[in-house]
């Protein structure tokens, strides 16, 4: 594979470098105001002659209503000219009276979110929360010609913000010059009518993959009215509690990371026999027992044509700012992140069995299987490219999304042995494409819960199980899995390399945690691991012997190996708490060794994690799995401790 960078993204592309730093500049104070009296409903009509189409769909869809209540919400109000432009040139009629009950609907619950965004909240990427109509919506931004240059906001590509971050006192108006109108294709459908990626399509086609992308949700997934509408406060002793709302749907979604037709033929790569030839060329190296055994049907999971698109997808959904840590009004990578030591990063499995992808997130921009920090990565890569950098072409599907690259993505032999001989560290949300799918990712308000999870199992327990956002004081990388009540849960590991890896648990110390007895193995066959593990003894306890670093470099290392010699480790020194609380200096943040097992990806293995006291208040927080190469923790030189 060629290692420069190709950007000959074909559709409007690149804008300046000084505008794609960010799409969150300030607005200039005359295009938002501040209404200290006005509902949303009052903004809409004290303003009839902007938006007396949309006032009616409201109406229609009875959502007016709505929008005269207290509660926070983000309104798309499209101009009388949008919906006049809509109704001619989309449902070719001449007033909004044609419109049906149903198209009302439609329209009204595709421009409302239920909670305020501002646009100063916002980077490159998706909302952070879906629509009423459960979809959600891209922003982007683009240079304006028109008005001294200055930034021009997005809603899905085409509706422009004309008018924007009008605070009203429940929420935010934005107005817009189009309809919202999102795409009611399923992933495969939109990658077939793309003319730009024609070549990967066909590929798609050929190997049977695009029949794998038409789920999108469980029709026999069931859930209580009041546990998804009204939800409830978990709490624990000493503390206030936190509220919950289980999933109301269960979603199927996926990603596809794509190479436009220019990127294949700047790499000599002109139709599809050309791509089998490179697709064959990687993977007859990586997978040699198989080289030629094949090669005569596309649809057969070890053919090398289908593998090369397999690793391309994702059964995960993920916007562009959702890959590494959710930003949800915090810049969590210049706030807590330690940039000159780590590049944010996250794991996934994809469509291609046996593998994952590293998705990485330096200062600026979104990398897959990159390796090296920030300016000195050693491997620079294949960048994803953001909604801003694409122009007006469509990524969201029905069921899932499309991600456009910059260069030919493999999993190559440098990227086996060189990428992925690295500290594995796994977010928890991504031990199962469920927490992403449903949008729980980086959710601020309140914990979100599931009765059921892909690659999860309760073991006939009834814990409660929730994804919550716990923010900058207490997780790494932001969210974690918690769970509460007599748990007993297990979960699937994801594939990785053949080697040796010592396997690691980060912990926050608690009196709330309880004693666990952890097994590893495959799934009917896990074996316990060394003793039971108290999550409630604090790090300066002898049985671990935390003590605070010194600054004397050897001084330091000799305390890190005692404690990894009792089997747990200080917590790493690149992420700070609240922007200034280093996790190293707290001896209630820990690593526990769980145990040094060799793995290999043509198997499944499994974590089980079962509360060995009574106590049907505990409560065990799962924030990121690390698996450790033996080259890095029994390395020439020392683990470093970032």
């Amino acid at each position: 594979m060629k290692t420069k960078y190709i950007i000959a993204i074909t559709f409007s592309v690149l804008v300046s470098l000084s505008f794609m730093s960010s799409c969150s500049d300030k607005p200039d104070r005359e295009n938002y105001y501040t209404f200290t009296k006005e509902m949303i409903s009052d903004y809409l009509q004290n303003r009839e002659e902007t938006y007396s189409d949309f006032i009616y769909i409201l109406n229609k869809s009875k959502l007016m209503g709505m929008m005269a209540t207290y509660g926070t919400y983000t309104c798309f109000a499209p101009t009388n000219s949008a919906v006049e432009d809509y109704l001619k040139n989309v449902k070719g009629v001449s007033s909004v009276t044609e419109l049906s009950d149903e198209d009302c609907d439609t329209i009204a619950w595709n421009h409302i979110i239920k909670k305020a965004f501002f646009t100063t909240d916002l980077s490159d990427g998706n909302f952070p929360m879906a629509n009423m109509n459960d979809r959600y919506l891209t922003f982007s931004c683009d240079n304006d010609s028109v008005n001294d240059g200055n930034i021009a906001y997005y809603v899905n590509k085409l509706s422009r913000i004309v008018v924007r971050d009008d605070s009203v006192e429940n929420g935010v108006v934005h107005t817009i010059d189009h309809i919202i109108q999102p795409s009611s294709q399923y992933l495969p459908d939109l990658i077939a009518d793309n003319p730009q990626i024609t070549l990967f399509a066909e590929a798609l086609a050929l190997t049977g993959l695009k029949d794998s992308l038409y789920e999108y949700i469980d029709e026999n997934y069931h859930c209580g009215t009041d546990s998804v509408n009204k939800g409830f406060t978990y709490s624990r002793v000493g503390e206030t509690g936190h509220f919950c709302k289980y999933i109301g749907k269960r979603m199927k979604r996926y990603s596809a990371f794509i190479e436009t037709d220019s990127i294949y033929h700047a790499n000599g790569i002109m139709n599809i026999d050309d791509l089998f030839a490179y697709a064959k060329q990687v993977y007859d190296l990586v997978y040699p027992n198989d080289a030629g055994s094949h090669d005569n049907d596309f649809k057969d999971r070890k053919n090398p044509l289908n593998r090369f698109i397999a690793y391309h997808l994702l059964p995960y959904y993920g916007s562009y700012n959702d890959w590494t840590v959710s930003e949800s009004g915090i810049d969590y990578k210049t706030t807590c992140a330690v940039s000159s030591k780590i590049d944010c990063t996250d794991w996934y499995t994809t469509l291609m069995p046996g593998t994952i992808l590293k998705m990485s997130s330096p200062s600026a921009g979104l990398f897959i299987n990159r390796k090296g920090v920030g300016t000195r990565a050693t491997v620079p890569g294949v960048k994803v490219f953001s909604p801003s950098e694409i122009g007006n072409v469509e990524q969201q599907a029905l069921n899932g999304i499309i991600h456009y690259i910059d260069n030919i993505l493999v999993y190559d032999v440098r990227t086996r042995d060189v990428v992925f001989n690295d500290r594995i560290r796994i977010n928890a949300i991504t031990l199962s494409p469920e927490f992403m799918n449903c949008g729980a990712r980086g959710i601020t308000d309140n914990a979100t819960g599931f009765k059921q999870v892909e690659g999860w199992d309760f073991h006939g327990q009834s814990p409660r199980l929730m994804l919550r956002e716990r923010g900058v004081w207490m997780a790494t990388y932001s969210d974690a899995v918690d769970l509460t009540g007599q748990f007993d849960i297990s979960f699937k590991l994801p594939p990785v390399p053949e080697n040796t890896y010592e396997i690691r648990f980060a912990v926050g110390i608690s009196e709330y945690r309880g004693a666990v007895q952890v097994f590893f193995g495959e799934k009917h066959n896990m074996q316990p691991m060394g003793l039971p593990i108290d999550f409630r003894i604090w790090g300066a306890d002898p049985s671990i012997g935390w003590i605070e670093d010194t600054g004397d470099e050897d001084a330091d290392r000799a305390v890190d190996k005692a404690m990894h010699n009792r089997g747990w480790m200080k917590e790493m020194d690149t992420w700070l708490q609240g922007g200034s609380n280093n996790l190293r200096d707290n001896n209630g943040k820990l690593r526990k060794v769980l145990c040094t097992q060799t793995m290999s990806p043509d198997k499944e293995y499994w974590l089980r994690i079962r509360l060995v006291i009574e106590n049907s208040e505990a409560e065990l927080p799962i924030n990121y799995i690390e698996l450790c190469p033996k080259s890095v923790y029994a390395g020439l030189t020392a683990e470093d401790t970032h």
